[in-house]
């Protein structure tokens, strides 16, 4: 008997140790989190280069609008 206890006992702490060794939900939230604002950052990064490259080639078009009715006017 003694010898069972002492056995489950070592389960018991092991069992625990093994649990609070994993990351509590609250933990798990704060990495998500942290991992969205690390996707959110680069993809405002990308979306902002994506915008000047648009306004560059608005701009673009409208020289070669501008260019295309000189053209015709001469």
């Amino acid at each position: 008997m003694k010898k069972l206890n002492i056995i489950l006992t070592s389960t018991i702490i092991a069992l625990l140790a093994g649990c609070s060794s994993a990351p509590t939900l609250g933990d798990q939230m704060v990495n998500r989190g942290k991992d969205l604002i690390k996707e959110g950052n680069t993809e405002l990064e990308q979306g902002s280069i994506m915008v000047e490259q648009g306004k560059a080639k608005v701009e673009r078009g409208n020289r070669m609008i501008e260019d295309g009715k000189q053209v015709d006017a001469k």
